[in-house]
Formats: structure tokens, sequence, C-alpha cells
């Protein structure tokens, strides 16, 4: 005979079951996400079904099954097995979190004819912040809250009822949203000397607080600095990873774990200054997202000036710091409200004894969202370009060793038509971090004796903006690429950059059977202010 309540157990334990899946599956994106970004950089664009496209799309998938099926059990009478509310679309039964997990989801999937219509459009983006990028992080972000939700609503039920192992479950989504707001900042986070005293700090208090105080208020005063911990170990073991197979690596700073531990500090010390109330005052995530904005700047600004070597001017801080403190203010206010939320679906008593009233609850949400939308516009910064370059504003210099994949000329090679199509067109992005650009064209052969033949009897040319540039003081260098092949590289950099819209028409002649041939390659260069 089976014991009593056994059988509540089990059929408690599918929603615990589908937050596993969709945690592993969302693992496994994260690292195709890392790995992805590391493979374009290491060894280019190649095709569709590369080994990070397959952790990202399964893993989404995985987390889309884990939500379609929450959404079938529940339809099929079984909605008692999830904690908060289930939402209801004609005979469908929708669990809040699951359901906004599968929004996201949907979101992601909608961001594919996006990136196909802008790749037929302006070619292939070379830069994380495109439309088609920045749709698919977005839509991983509204999974990963419509998950966090989905966990809080399993507080004491079924296979989550262990405190520990909800605490688990929690901090495992909070990685992910984390880890969303680490990796959006794009070139700042990789390239460490690319990053500005204004806009970096100003998108870090948008996206980092409101995730660190929804932690504090819905799991506990240290779940900030632990999730940020986790991810911090997450970032080391795939530093591991890309350095075991060689590939381009990311910095591993920010370690957002220190000023999250400041944040945790001031949500501890009230908790030890008087007895937690269910209804935390929303000064104090205010305050919090203040102090870790506040930390954050001050350990970048020293980071910046001691490791990098490239210290941020005093005067260039100090003017941006009003926006970014208002903006980790607000940041830390709308993380009270998703903070609230989470924990009303997790309890018998809802949004009323969090928020005061349904009223409150229902404004306290539409004032955030739209926080949350005004933050978004806000990072829109246009770039504005100035006229094409002149050949004398790159400042060329000889160049005798870099890597291949920061030459301009590297799009091409990754060109469809390289190397022997008499036109090739392609583009190439870069921001501008002060250091020299390699801008010379390149012949590439199988093999080094191949190379030798090649480029023995090649001329190379270059025109920038209509203007010739003489390559002779140039020296060749030769390089392997990661494939095997060779080439030899004319070893010439631009010292200097501004914003603009540039055209290099490079012209590669060559002898093949004494007739000579000639591939023209017209490459748009864009440069843009970090």
């Amino acid at each position: 005979m089976r014991p009593a309540g056994t059988t509540a157990v089990v059929t408690g334990s599918f929603p615990a079951v589908a937050i596993a899946v969709a945690i592993v599956s969302g693992a496994a994106g994260m690292v195709g996400v890392y790995l992805d970004t590391a493979w374009h950089r290491t060894v280019g664009r190649d095709s569709f079904f590369i080994l990070p496209h397959v952790f990202i799309y399964c893993g989404g998938l995985g987390v889309l099954g884990a939500a379609l099926t929450s959404v079938a059990r529940a339809t099929l009478g079984r909605a008692e097995d999830f904690g908060g509310p289930i939402l209801r679309l004609r005979r469908l039964r929708l669990p809040l979190g699951f359901a906004v997990t599968a929004l996201g989801i949907f979101v992601i999937m909608a961001a594919a004819p996006v990136d196909a219509w802008w790749h037929a459009t302006f070619g292939k983006d070379v830069l994380i912040w495109s439309p088609p990028h920045l749709q698919l992080h977005l839509g991983a972000g509204v999974a990963a809250i419509g998950l966090l939700f989905a966990v809080a609503a399993q507080r004491g039920r079924g296979a989550l009822a262990s405190a520990w192992l909800w605490r688990g479950a929690m901090l495992a989504v909070l990685v992910d949203l984390v880890h969303r707001g680490h990796f959006i900042l794009a070139h700042y986070t990789m390239l460490s000397h690319a990053r500005t005293p204004d806009l970096y700090p100003f998108l870090v208090a948008l996206l980092v607080p409101v995730v660190l105080v929804a932690a504090a208020r819905a799991v506990g005063p240290w779940a900030p600095t632990l999730a940020c911990l986790l991810f911090l170990g997450v970032t080391w073991l795939m530093d591991v990873m890309l350095r075991a197979i060689e590939f381009d690596r990311y910095t591993l700073t920010p370690i957002l774990a220190l000023p999250a531990a400041v944040l945790s500090l001031a949500f501890w010390g009230e908790e030890r200054r008087r007895a937690r109330s269910r209804r935390d005052g929303a000064w104090l995530s205010v305050a919090a997202g203040v102090a870790f904005t506040i930390a954050f700047v001050t350990m970048e600004f020293v980071w910046m000036g001691w490791a990098v070597g490239r210290p941020w001017a005093t005067e260039r801080v100090l003017a941006a710091l009003p926006l970014v403190l208002v903006t980790g203010a607000l940041s830390g206010w709308v993380g009270w409200v998703l903070g609230g939320f989470l924990r009303a679906v997790g309890s018998a008593s809802g949004a009323v004894a969090e928020f005061g009233s349904r009223w409150r609850a229902r404004v306290a949400a539409i004032v955030a969202i739209v926080l949350a939308l005004v933050g978004l516009a806000a990072t829109y910064r246009p770039q504005r370009y100035g006229p094409p370059m002149l050949v004398d504003e790159l400042k060329l210099v000889p160049f005798s060793a870099f890597p291949y994949q920061e030459a301009i000329f590297w799009n091409v090679v990754l060109a469809e038509g390289w190397p022997f199509a008499p036109r090739i067109d392609a583009r190439s992005e870069g921001i501008i971090d002060g250091l020299p650009v390699p801008v010379g064209p390149a012949w590439c052969a199988p093999t080094e004796a191949a190379l030798t033949t090649a480029v023995a009897g090649a001329r190379f040319g270059v025109e920038v903006n209509g203007t010739p540039v003489d390559l002779a003081p140039y020296p060749l260098v030769r390089l392997r690429l990661r494939d095997g092949s060779h080439c030899a590289w004319v070893g010439v950099a631009s010292a200097f950059q501004r914003a603009s819209q540039n055209r290099f028409v490079y012209t590669i002649e060559r002898p093949a059977l004494g007739v000579p041939l000639t591939t023209r390659v017209e490459l748009g260069v864009t440069f843009k202010d970090p």
C-alpha cells in the first residue's frame, strides 16, 4: 500500500523537474553564448551549425520544452501542481512563470527572421550591438525572469520544499540574469581598455542593481553576493576552457561580487537593525542601488588606472556620475518591485502583503515597467560620424606582428568568394580603443611553399576613400591561420581613428599561367566611438 501523501509528493515534483530541465538548458545556452563570441573572434564566421550555435539553440529549445510541457500539464488538469497565479486563455491554463518563459523564447525565435533581414540588408554584423542580437538577449532575459517566477512560486512546495534546494534554484537563475547584463555590455567586458567612464557605468547601473536588489528581497541579503560569486566561477571556468582550446578570451573583470557585497551589506545591516517585516521599505532598495553604483564606479576607476593602465579622467567620471547614480537608484527601486512580486507568488498572502493593497501593487508594476522601458530607450546613443578619413589622418605605421583577427582585412578572408572571385564586397566595424588597427591586404595559400610562390609575383594596392596608398615601405607579415593555411599580410596599421564610415578598395594582382589575375576588394570600414 502506498503511504499517505506519496501521490501528492510525486505529482508535485513535476514543476521541479521542468525547472531543472530549464536550468540545465539555460546553462548550456550560456556556454554557447560565451563560446560563440570566442569562436567568431578566433575562427571566424562559418556555417550555422557550429558548436556554439548548437549549444545556444538546443538550450533554448530545452527551456521552451520545459515551459510548454508545464502549460500542457496545467491545461490538462494538474494546475494545482504549480504555485503562483494561473492565467487563463480560452481553454489554456498558463502558470505565470512558465508562460513568461515561453514568451521570452518566442522573442528569441522571432529574432531569426530579423537577423536574416539584417544580414541581407546590411551584411554580416560584426559587433554584439545589432538589433537582432539585442532582440535575442532581450528574449533570453524575459525567459530568465519568467523562470525566476516559476521557481519563486515553488517555495515550500513539492520537490523544492527544501529551503536549500529552492535557494539553489533561485541562485542558478539569478546567475543567468547577471550573465545577461554582463554579456550585453559587449566590448566593455571583452576589452577592458575600451571601457569609458560614462556609458559603461550607466549601462551597469541600469542592468545590474535591478537583479541584485530583487535577489536580496526575494531570497535573502547575501543572495546578490552569492549569485555574483557563482557567476565569477562560471567566467573563470569559461576562461580555463577557452585557454585550453586556444580561443580568444574575455577579461575576467568587472568582478561584480565586490560591489554586490556592498549592496548585500546594506540589506543585512537593515535586517540586523530591526526585525525584518514582510514589507521592506523601498528606500532601502534605492539606497542599495546607489551604494552598488558608487562601489562599482570606484572599483573600475581604480582598476582602469592601476591594472589596465588607461586611467579615467576624473572630470569625465564626475560629469557622468549624477546620471549614473540616479540610474542606479531607479534600477534599485525596480528591483524592489520585482523582488516584491517574486515573494508574493510564493506566499499565501500575495501582493497585498508586499505592497499594502492590490491597487498599490498594480501601480508599482506599471511604474516599474515604464521605468524599465525608459531605461532601455535611454541606452540608444546614435553614433555621430564625421566625414570619411583622410589618409594622413590614419597615421599609417609599419606593423611587424599582430593577431590576424584584429585586421580589418580578416573580414575579407571570411567573405563569400574569397580568394578567387574577381570582385569581393565586405564590411568591417571596429570600436575605437586607442590601439593600432592593421589595415593592410593579404593573400593566403594552403602551404608555406605555395604562399612563397604566390607572393613572389603578387602586387598589392589600396585606396582609402579614393586616395591611393603606397604600400612599398611596409613589410609582408606571414601568419598561419587556425585552419592551417598560410597568409602574407601587408604590415601597415592605422595609429589613429575617429568615428567615420570609410571605403577601402584593395587590388591584388598575381600571375597565373602567364596571365595576370586581379582580385578587387571593396571593404566598407566603420570606426565607432566606444
